[in-house]
């Protein structure tokens, strides 16, 4: 009841403008939050044994130019370091050495009109858990882009989450309001917040004037299990850049 109690007061406190603004944010932008589809075969190595599987996966990416460059969480499709932590922590002391490597195949690009564009990877930047594809061939016609200026939000400002959902709910735009509960600004910016309803990594958030603030990213805290935080949109369009050379 307690639980119940808090989810309709942390509703109640948007007022009826900044849902007016957050659904005018979705009706803008939703066009340029897909999903990104794809395979995933890991390899796992325990002591010298192998097992290798096959993993489709299904997440959330964000358009940044019209050609379609996309960016989204590298950890999805590259969880190597993050499992690997996660099963030497199970392991019990002695049971030898873990490795886990993957590699991503099949990339497809979920649009907002229902089309499925093949798609490669250019650019991996591991250290800010950013992966960038774009369509495999030329397209006909300009993607839906996030063109928004960048937003810089200050301690408990708060944003609208952009998301897509899958095919078990129709690909359809969904939202969600976030409150900005720490700016981390050491050894680099970083926005963490709370989310009401929760939110998917690779989805863009915006500030209540539709500025566009970043993209929610796993961030490595050295726990067992890394925190998802939005990293600033300036930083995300410096590292586009060599994806775009490419």
């Amino acid at each position: 009841m307690a639980a119940c109690l808090a989810v309709a007061s942390a509703a109640s406190a948007q007022s009826s403008e900044e849902r007016a603004a957050a659904r005018s944010v979705v009706a803008k932008r939703s066009d340029a939050v897909i999903v990104v589809l794809a395979t995933v075969k890991l390899r796992i190595n325990v002591g010298g044994r192998e097992q290798a599987a096959d993993q489709a996966m299904q997440m959330n990416g964000t358009i940044l130019d019209a050609t379609g460059l996309t960016v989204f969480s590298l950890q999805q499709i590259q969880p190597d370091e993050a499992m690997t932590r996660m099963y030497s922590r199970q392991m019990p002391s002695g049971g030898g050495k873990i490795e886990v490597t993957s590699e991503p195949s099949d990339i497809k690009m979920h649009l907002a009109d229902g089309r499925e564009l093949p798609a490669k990877l250019v650019l991996r930047d591991t250290d800010l858990d950013l992966a960038f594809i774009r369509p495999s061939e030329p397209l006909s016609a300009p993607l839906p882009f996030i063109d928004a200026p960048s937003g810089k939000p200050s301690l408990l400002d708060t944003l609208t989450l952009v998301r897509r959902t899958n095919e078990a709910t129709g690909w359809i735009a969904g939202a969600s309001f976030a409150n900005v509960e720490l700016v981390i600004d050491k050894p680099r910016t970083y926005y963490q917040v709370a989310i009401l309803g929760g939110g998917n990594s690779g989805s863009p958030l915006f500030d209540m004037a539709g500025r566009f603030v970043g993209v929610l990213l796993m961030r490595d805290t050295g726990a067992r299990v890394p925190g998802l935080a939005i990293l600033p949109a300036d930083d995300i369009r410096e590292v586009a850049k060599q994806a775009v050379i490419k």
